[in-house]
């Protein structure tokens, strides 16, 4: 009997705090609701003010290079200390190095001249927003004039971080095409960047490649010049026309080792990737509740700590 008096007890004491705690919240709706308020109002000002983003990307198809049906002639030039094919970087790889390289960058930057595009006064004149309204960003938007002088290489550090944030290089393990994509605010800037990037991320590649392509030529005319047996200067011969192959197939693509399927484009109006508003509002929205929650909870247990030391 004893032990079920103290269970009911206890029940009792949880109907009694659950109680409590409804009443709680129920005596602060009002406090609840305008915290709420404030947050959502807040949050809908912010994401009225954000511009929309988009993509455009350009998808390619890796050409394998020729570098099988040498038979023994892989061999032999292995034994010279070359390899006849093209590596095995492929081309994402390539692209991802020179993404990632910042003497690279710094010429692609400084040659499209995307450090004036993005400090352009003008920058934000194509820029897109919610319902077609962008009050809310020009009350915010400063127009103050900078006027101290910016070091440009500094200028030029931060744009080729912003650049490098924006695209994003990937390949589908699958199929292996390669998608080549940039973010920005002004819809009709991607494309431009995409095509720039893999223009001038060709041109480096494969001048590059063109240069080792031609230390192996020059070597093996060499040794074909000095070379008197018939058998070894036909192989040698073999190894010249399949480097020559290569240079050829090298020179033929439009981008580095690879075939276009798609070319970027310009982003729909409405196809934006980001900001992503109704789900900003609903996290906003249940957010705004929980800490108004917490708030009124919090100012319960501070009217009590203050109750109960009056009585003490």
């Amino acid at each position: 009997m004893n032990q079920e008096n103290i269970n009911t007890h206890h029940i009792e004491e949880d109907e009694i705090d659950l109680r409590e705690l409804f009443q709680t919240i129920l005596a602060g709706k009002w406090i609840i609701a305008a915290i709420t308020f404030v947050i959502v109002a807040l949050t809908l000002v912010y994401a009225l003010k954000q511009p929309n983003e988009y993509k455009s990307e350009a998808v390619l198809i890796p050409v394998e290079q020729a570098s099988g049906g040498l038979g023994g002639l892989g061999g032999l030039a292995a034994m010279a200390g070359m390899s006849l094919g093209g590596g095995s970087m492929t081309p994402d790889v390539a692209f991802s190095s020179l993404l990632n390289n910042y003497e690279f960058m710094k010429n692609f930057v400084i040659q499209n001249k995307v450090v004036e595009y993005y400090s352009s006064d003008d920058l934000d004149k194509n820029y897109v927003f919610a319902l077609g309204y962008r009050g809310v960003y020009d009350f915010f938007k400063s127009d103050a004039k900078k006027e101290e002088q910016i070091d440009f290489d500094a200028e030029v550090f931060e744009t080729i971080k912003s650049v490098k944030a924006n695209f994003s290089i990937a390949a589908d393990k699958k199929s292996s095409l390669i998608t080549v994509s940039y973010n920005d605010k002004d819809r009709t800037y991607p494309p431009k960047m995409v095509e720039a990037f893999l223009r001038d991320a060709s041109k480096y590649l494969v001048a590059n490649n063109l240069r080792i392509i031609d230390n192996k030529l020059g070597y093996f005319e060499k040794e074909l010049m000095q070379t008197e047996g018939f058998e070894l200067r036909q192989n040698i011969s073999s190894i010249i026309s399949k480097i020559l192959e290569e240079k050829i197939m090298m020179q033929s693509k439009t981008y580095y080792q690879c075939d276009v399927l798609t070319l970027p484009s310009e982003a729909y109006i409405k196809d934006k990737t980001k900001p992503k508003r109704g789900l900003i509002l609903v996290v906003s929205f249940v957010t705004s509740i929980i800490l108004g929650i917490f708030f009124v909870f919090f100012l319960g247990f501070i009217r009590g700590s203050s109750l109960d030391n009056a009585k003490t």
